[in-house]
């Protein structure tokens, strides 16, 4: 199945990425998706990504006024995935766009797609937002909320953890506690826990990652019903060391 379907992406959606486990990898594998089926895609960031080059996108802007971007973008036509940011730093990485800018260009429907990675999570396993975060565009119709499978019954630290404090201090635990389902799912309903800032019209869609095994996707499995109860519209359970990155999806 089609990673695009799987999340019930719709035509015309932003999309914002938040939480950690692999938001960079899924949102390039959607804009591939979405350029097969024709359509032009903007990736970016309202944070910070390393600089994607190709195949990943077909172009690159960097971007000092949103109307220059708008005209140039309207000058290629689909299928394409255009990327677009501030600048490049010295980590060579492609640093975020306002997400006053990324609604404009989404209520102005120039692309098909707009997929943003709005959180970043330091390449840890799981992420609890701190002040200011997420950075997600107000009019974003889907919100993907990522975690890597593999936190579970690992330590509440930073070794796992982006935002480690942040976790216990909503949990009221100390670091020796083991990551549980039911402290995931604790943190996913907590009002400053995992969907922070989430727009309250934007469509709820939880990512469990990394299950390449039986066993993970087992236990993925069993949190991904649990989450249900949570508001959240549907989870699925991803996993892109093979072929096939979608392994099963639950509806609420």
């Amino acid at each position: 199945m089609q990673l695009t379907e799987a999340l019930g992406f719709r035509r015309g959606d932003m999309a914002a990425l938040i939480g950690a486990g692999g938001k960079t990898t899924t949102m390039f594998r959607l804009a591939k998706e979405l350029r097969e089926e024709g359509c032009k895609v903007l990736v970016t960031t309202t944070t910070k990504i390393f600089k994607p080059n190709k195949p990943h996108v077909d172009r690159l802007f960097l971007v000092e006024d949103l109307a220059a971007l708008t005209e140039a973008c309207a000058a290629i036509p689909a299928p394409a995935i255009i990327g677009a940011g501030m600048a490049i730093n010295d980590e060579e990485k492609l640093l975020g766009m306002p997400p006053a800018w990324l609604d404009e260009m989404n209520r102005s429907k120039q692309f098909d797609a707009i997929l943003v990675e709005a959180d970043g999570a330091a390449a840890r396993l799981f992420k609890v937002p701190g002040d200011g975060e997420p950075v997600t565009p107000a009019t974003s119709q889907l919100t993907l909320w990522l975690m890597a499978i593999g936190v579970l019954n690992k330590p509440l630290d930073a070794a796992w953890i982006h935002r480690a404090e942040r976790a216990t201090s909503l949990l009221a635990v100390d670091e020796t506690e083991l990551m549980t389902q039911e402290l995931i799912v604790r943190l996913v309903q907590h009002p400053a826990g995992c969907w922070k800032g989430t727009p309250a019209a934007s469509r709820r869609v939880a990512v469990i990652n990394q299950a390449d095994s039986a066993q993970q996707v087992d236990e993925a499995r069993n949190l991904a019903q649990k989450l249900l109860g949570c508001g959240i519209e549907r989870t699925v359970i991803t996993g892109y060391a093979g072929q096939e990155p979608v392994k099963e999806i639950l509806l609420r």
